[in-house]
């Protein structure tokens, strides 16, 4: 008898947490659009044709566009595919505005390659410019609400079958946080040469090259009275807004130069995949790099509340002079560095598909984001069943984002064929 009355006990104790479960079991059998307010109860939406098929508006400070094939093409297709493309990083405000983005692969705009394929494109700003990853996740969210209540209100134009959300750089690091927190309202995702494997080795990799860079360059800069700051320190506005009017690249150019071997060294050190037998490649490189260091270092240090940097404990090496080199370089240890990472965590990725179709194609050559981001991130995918929905796309090309139409259209197949065969 106490034994029976011990169980039920237990069995009362464990009533909530039973409760819970069948609600969210319950809840995870509806359609999508339950978890959408917007949609059960439906509003008027302010929204403007620009041209016929291309809708526009604001939310939140951020910008939104919806572009569909004509509605009898799109009614009559058997499936019917919307994209969600989530853009790059884009320079602080005020040196660039807040406006959508205009993207291109192979001189195509990804609005006219998703069209073209009868592939409705939904795309947004985000509230901000820069570091957003985190507001631009909440952004991305808003515009497929947006979109839902679109199809509600239009009934001219039939609602969309299967979602897929994409991007590329911050835009493929800002897919993966989406998928990974809002996956129910997406059925796959492409992730185009983003920092997905470890934000914090992004960073660190970052910083280095700008150390790197005033360790091989500190007299000739100082010669011709520049001071780039550094990742403790920051970039002076004056130098910021001098590289965004491209003045002060010209002189980075004549200094480069004059010390080609100087430039190599740079590069072997700072661990940049680059053809280092082509110098206008190796340049460009160098260029593209310090870009992020000249308009970001400032927005960085107020995103994660402090220097996202420290090379206390790293060993360089790929000079001349490694000795030296490690000996004198800029050494970076702030004190609340470890308050700083638990910032930068909540940019990391956790891997968590949960049966999630993923495609993440990256460039091989890519000095600005390396490509060891897509193979840190296969290897912490989880469930492990989930590895098999995870397709990798190499391109054997140099730089960042260099990809292919072709590369898209393998990535698009692929998420057709997979969500095809899972609603069989």
């Amino acid at each position: 008898m106490k034994t029976k009355k011990k169980l039920l006990a237990k069995t009362w104790r464990m009533a909530p947490m039973w409760a819970i479960l069948t609600v969210i079991f319950v809840v995870s059998c509806h359609d999508r659009t339950f978890w959408d307010p917007e949609i059960r109860n439906p509003r008027t939406l302010d929204y403007e044709e620009i041209e016929p098929g291309t809708f526009v508006g604001e939310h939140g400070g951020a910008k939104w566009q919806l572009s569909l094939p004509n509605p009898i093409i799109w009614n009559s297709l058997p499936k019917r595919y919307l994209f969600f493309y989530a853009h790059g990083i884009v320079d602080p405000v005020p040196y660039e505005p807040v406006k959508l983005p205009e993207d291109k692969i192979g001189g195509v705009s990804v609005e006219d390659i998703l069209n073209g394929k009868g592939i409705g494109y939904a795309s947004s700003s985000y509230r901000d410019n820069g570091l957003v990853v985190l507001e631009a996740v909440e952004d991305m969210k808003k515009l497929a609400d947006l979109t839902r209540l679109f199809f509600k209100i239009r009934p001219d134009y039939s609602a969309p079958d299967i979602l897929f959300i994409g991007g590329p750089s911050e835009g493929g690091l800002v897919t993966v946080k989406t998928i990974e927190k809002y996956g129910y309202l997406f059925d796959g995702g492409i992730s185009i040469c983003a920092p997905i494997g470890s934000f914090q080795k992004q960073l660190q990799y970052n910083g280095n090259f700008h150390v790197l860079f005033n360790y091989f360059f500190g007299a000739e800069l100082m010669a011709e009275g520049i001071d780039l700051g550094n990742p403790k320190d920051g970039v002076h506005p004056d130098i910021t807004r001098a590289w965004k009017s491209g003045e002060l690249q010209q002189k980075i150019i004549l200094i480069m130069q004059n010390h080609p071997t100087k430039v190599l060294e740079l590069m072997k050190t700072a661990k940049a995949t680059v053809d280092y037998t082509n110098p206008v490649a190796v340049g460009t490189a160098v260029l593209e790099l310090l870009r992020f260091n000249m308009m970001f270092s400032e927005n960085a240090r107020i995103v994660f509340k402090g220097v996202p940097f420290n090379n206390w404990k790293e060993v360089y090496s790929g000079s001349s002079d490694d000795r030296k080199l490690n000996r004198e370089i800029q050494r970076i240890n702030e004190p609340d560095y470890p308050r700083v990472r638990f910032n930068i965590w909540r940019y990391e990725t956790s891997g968590t598909l949960i049966d999630f179709p993923l495609v993440t194609i990256h460039t091989t050559g890519d000095y600005i984001i390396p490509f060891w981001h897509d193979q840190l991130y296969a290897s912490k995918i989880f469930p492990p069943r989930s590895k098999r929905l995870h397709k990798s796309i190499s391109v054997n090309n140099f730089g960042h984002s260099t990809i292919f139409i072709e590369n898209v259209e393998e990535a698009l197949a692929y998420l057709i064929g997979v969500t095809s065969a899972s609603q069989r």
